[in-house]
């Protein structure tokens, strides 16, 4: 399958819009499943890497550890992960807070949750 998508960059002096194409391989039956099946499973990938890995890429810089010690660094990228579980909205701030201070991330965690 071959989908083709335009992306519109919200920055200034950005150029106006890019188009790229993907070509997609799948199992499932070509002439039983709808098009717009294979739209919703290919935007259902794109949605969990927006969602979680963005947040922890460009938000937390976690593709860039400092961290020497390899088990610390598992420990951070686990308290992260309950944070972002936490958090419902957008936060840069606390995620610049914590972001080099675990303290900060494990009383973020261990405080009760706000009522809704």
């Amino acid at each position: 399958m071959r989908v083709t998508r335009t992306s519109q960059s919200t920055k200034r002096d950005a150029p106006p819009a890019l188009e790229g194409v993907r070509d997609f391989v799948s199992s499932l039956d070509a002439g039983a499943t709808r098009p717009q099946r294979f739209l919703e499973i290919i935007r259902s990938h794109w949605g969990i890497e927006n969602k979680n890995h963005w947040k922890r890429d460009a938000q937390w810089g976690e593709d860039s550890p400092r961290q020497r010690n390899r088990h610390s660094a598992q420990v951070l990228a686990i308290l992260r992960g309950a944070l972002l579980a936490l958090i419902d909205e957008p936060c840069p701030q606390l995620f610049a807070r914590c972001r080099r201070r675990p303290s900060c991330a494990l009383r973020k965690i261990s405080s009760p949750l706000p009522a809704k």
